[in-house]
């Protein structure tokens, strides 16, 4: 049944990226500059959240109830932030890459060096979130048939790829449409499923997750804890600053609206749809953990395994609709990706004009970058050992603080830099917040995702250094 609807699915998917052709090759990067913002921000729900969320964010339950909310409501002023503050900079630009910005700001050395540490993240975020959806094709489909983890990897990947490599941004804008309402659909339908196994009785359930402490959503005990509300509620709003403000890929689409003011009121909407789809996904996992508990079933050990768990309890239905939604939502987040790091690596790294890379350049730089993201696949399979979204969040932090870092002093001061010093600068970072990290771990303080400012911090210093005896802009 599940072979079915994928295989209609990935159809769907071909005939709606090929609807519309570029009329230009300049396109594949712009879509023109023509794109519906209403389309836009639907699609930027499914290409953000990704199949991630279908199976880690319900099983955050389990070790940290409902404080992911609080990243959530933090997500919103985060969207705000971008909408009313990163925008209007980047439409004045005049350029679809937005690390252009920190050339014009301090020269080629820095927009190169942000540029590959975007790859980096890019690659590595988008790895992971495309191997949860592997680990579901693999164990539902491709098993039955004798298909190796690789062989399937392969083919999935393969399959992005060749509905991306023509018509780029319009094609992604267009399917990550499709893809973000597979994924809500699928929500709605597996709590539906998980409500009828436990008869309706969600009473029983509030109260349950009530009593076992797991539906709490605030925290204002100890601010060491990690799930302290202002930790991640900031954390939460300066990872949408990083994840989208500051990513080409996520921008790239929304910098093809026809204007600032569109612009500017998909991401407003986008950041406020977030809200009921994450609950949605927390009031599903509580449920789930309610179903064990009364039937006496024996929860899996990894919190990203219970969602597909329940769902082979749950039969074929379930299991299809898990299938899909993974599907639906890691396309929507690889195929935008595969875009995002050729525009990047063409502009950014390799200092192209879009207007004179040829169709087989653009071709073969997009096919590498599909085979790089196979191989960091099977790697991230083979050691694996924790929650994907943590590892993602992770990666953020590491990767992506030097950018908010340059970003912000780029922003709010007037000072000029050692432009050579930047890729030295950007990174050291990463090691000194591991450094600081572990001590401050030893002293009873835990770091949570506020690692993030904590390596901006450490990039602005180091970007002051450089400004001694140099005067401001």
């Amino acid at each position: 049944m599940q072979e079915i609807c994928i295989i209609l699915y990935v159809i769907l998917l071909f005939v709606a990226s090929n609807r519309r052709k570029s009329s230009s090759d300049v396109d594949y990067f712009t879509a023109g500059k023509n794109s519906s913002w209403p389309a836009v921000a639907f699609g930027m729900v499914g290409a953000t959240i990704s199949g991630i969320s279908l199976v880690s964010v319900p099983g955050m339950v389990v070790n940290s109830s409902f404080y992911y909310m609080q990243m959530v409501f933090g997500f919103i002023l985060g969207y705000v932030v971008v909408a009313f503050f990163l925008l209007p900079i980047y439409y004045r630009l005049g350029s679809i890459s937005i690390y252009s910005y920190l050339e014009k700001r301090f020269g080629v050395r820095s927009r190169q060096t942000v540029s590959a540490l975007f790859l980096i993240n890019k690659m590595l975020s988008s790895a992971v979130k495309l191997y949860v959806v592997m680990l579901v094709l693999h164990l539902f489909i491709f098993e039955k048939y004798g298909v190796s983890f690789e062989m399937a990897t392969m083919i999935v990947v393969a399959v992005i790829f060749a509905y991306t490599f023509r018509n780029g941004v319009k094609s992604v804008v267009l399917t990550d449409c499709i893809q973000t309402a597979c994924l809500i659909i699928v929500t709605v339908i597996l709590l539906v499923e998980a409500f009828s196994a436990v008869n309706g009785n969600l009473t029983d359930v509030f109260e349950f997750a009530s009593t076992q402490g797991i539906s709490r959503i605030f925290d204002f005990d100890s601010f060491s804890n990690r799930t302290h509300f202002i930790k991640q509620f900031i954390s939460g709003a300066f990872i949408v600053v990083v994840m989208t403000g500051l990513d080409q890929d996520v921008m790239q689409k929304n910098l093809t609206c026809r204007n600032l003011k569109e612009a500017q009121k998909n991401m407003v909407v986008t950041g406020f749809m977030f809200t009921p789809v994450n609950l949605m996904l927390l009031v599903l996992g509580a449920t789930l953990v309610y179903l064990a508990n009364a039937q006496g079933l024996a929860m899996p050990e990894k919190s990203d395994e219970i969602v597909p768990f329940f769902c082979n309890q749950f039969g074929d239905v379930a299991i299809c609709c898990l299938t899909l939604g993974m599907v639906a939502a890691s396309f929507s987040s690889a195929d935008s990706a595969l875009v995002g790091m050729t525009t990047c690596l063409l502009t950014d790294v390799m200092h192209k004009d879009l207007s004179k890379v040829s169709r087989s350049q653009r071709y073969a730089i997009h096919g590498v970058l599909a085979l790089m993201l196979v191989l960091v696949i099977l790697l991230f399979n083979a050691n694996a050992q924790t929650s994907a979204i943590n590892i993602i969040y992770t990666i953020v932090s590491y990767v992506m603080a030097p950018i908010l870092g340059m970003f912000m002093f780029g922003i709010f001061t007037k000072r000029e830099i050692t432009d050579k010093a930047t890729p030295f600068i950007c990174m050291t970072t990463p090691f000194v917040m591991y450094y600081i990290d572990t001590l401050s771990a030893e002293y009873g303080y835990k770091f949570g995702y506020e690692l993030l400012l904590l390596g901006a911090f450490v990039t602005i210093l180091g970007l002051c250094l450089t400004t001694i005896g140099k005067s401001s802009k």
